[in-house]
């Protein structure tokens, strides 16, 4: 996160107003089609859609990774190619972007946040779209217990959905394999089938909620191992209201011998370094779920730093850190890891040789 990028990410939020109306102004003139398709509403629409895209560029020239933006795009295509809208909506509004960034933007400014965008758009064109395919395969015993799990649940059937998770640990799977081989893979499958259009938010909240619940429940029938000494925070910063994957690895250092702290989402920066001093935590794990979320977690990260000092270790995650997992060093975190198993391991690891 250089100085300049950072200018330059600055300069696009500054100017977000006039790079929107100069990229509907160009949509309008160039693609008409796309400026009616959704009615008297259709304004309204295309404007929220640009400054949420400078938002999302300004977070990838902020930090100097396009692959931020790059996501953004993929998960854009796919949404709209799920909704039968075809593929040269998204490159026009591409289109048209680049062009309201040039218009108002200038100079040196402008080549970075044009690099930048550009690099991200290369780096789209060469992803390979097959990830977007279910990672579950009923052939393995996990996966057919969270597909038959997820089937229940959206049904409406919710006890006989718990039900099956519950049998499924009577009969021999691994109470952390329920969680991290069943339950958070139901989760990011019934995900995938929202953003694919094939369950609605209310399948998607209610499988949730009956997640939460289960959790819960079989949080009451884990063995745990004998007391650390170590206290753990986990939270979601401000602004992130999910918390399914924080909350997994809560539940499962809990389990390991940890006093866990789960403070859950949408966690203000201003009380969490109260917190942590409150109940002298060792090691602090932060999330985020999108890369829009960086510069919040980059501000947690830093009111942390200047309360509780060097002493209280910072682990970052989450899936907006995706595709960029140098990230966190710039951040100010002292560890992270995609995988939960290894951030167990790490948290175990940074509190050992403090």
């Amino acid at each position: 996160m250089s100085q300049s990028n950072t200018l330059c990410a600055e300069a696009l939020v500054e100017h977000r107003k006039a790079i929107t109306e100069a990229a509907r102004q160009h949509l309008c003139e160039h693609t008409p089609q796309m400026v009616t398709r959704f009615g008297e509403n259709s304004q309204d629409h295309w404007t929220d859609h640009f400054l949420d895209r400078i938002t999302e560029l300004s977070e990838s020239v902020s930090a100097g990774e396009p692959q931020i933006f790059c996501n953004h795009v993929s998960w854009a295509k796919q949404a709209m190619a799920a909704r039968n809208i075809d593929a040269a909506y998204l490159s026009g509004t591409l289109e048209s972007l680049r062009f309201g960034i040039e218009t108002v933007i200038s100079g040196d400014m402008a080549a970075t946040v044009i690099a930048c965008f550009d690099k991200a758009i290369t780096l789209h064109d060469a992803e390979d779209q097959a990830a977007w395919e279910s990672a579950l395969d009923p052939r393995h015993t996990c996966d057919s217990v969270a597909l038959h799990y997820i089937q229940a649940v959206i049904s409406g059937n919710i006890w006989l959905g718990m039900q099956i998770v519950l049998d499924a640990l009577e009969e021999g799977i691994d109470i952390q394999d329920i969680y991290l081989r069943v339950l958070l893979p139901a989760q990011i499958e019934v995900g995938r089938l929202w953003h694919l259009n094939e369950v609605s938010v209310a399948e998607e909240h209610l499988l949730t909620s009956t997640t939460q619940r289960l959790m819960s429940v079989l949080a009451h029938r884990a063995p745990r191992k004998p007391d650390r000494g170590h206290t753990v925070i986990a939270a979601s910063v401000a602004g992130n209201a999910h918390d399914m994957g924080i909350r997994t690895i809560a539940y499962l250092m809990e389990f390991e011998g940890w006093r866990t702290i789960f403070l859950g989402s949408d966690m203000p920066r201003s009380e969490l370094p109260a917190a942590i001093k409150f109940y002298n935590a060792d090691v602090v794990l932060l999330s985020i779920a999108l890369s829009t979320q960086l510069r919040t977690l980059k501000r947690t990260v830093q009111d942390v730093r200047e309360v509780c000092g060097p002493t209280v270790k910072i682990m970052l995650g989450g899936h907006g850190l995706n595709g960029v997992p140098d990230l966190w060093k710039e951040i100010g975190g002292d560890g992270y890891s995609k995988s939960i198993e290894d951030a167990i391991v790490l948290a175990a690891e940074l509190v050992t040789s403090s």
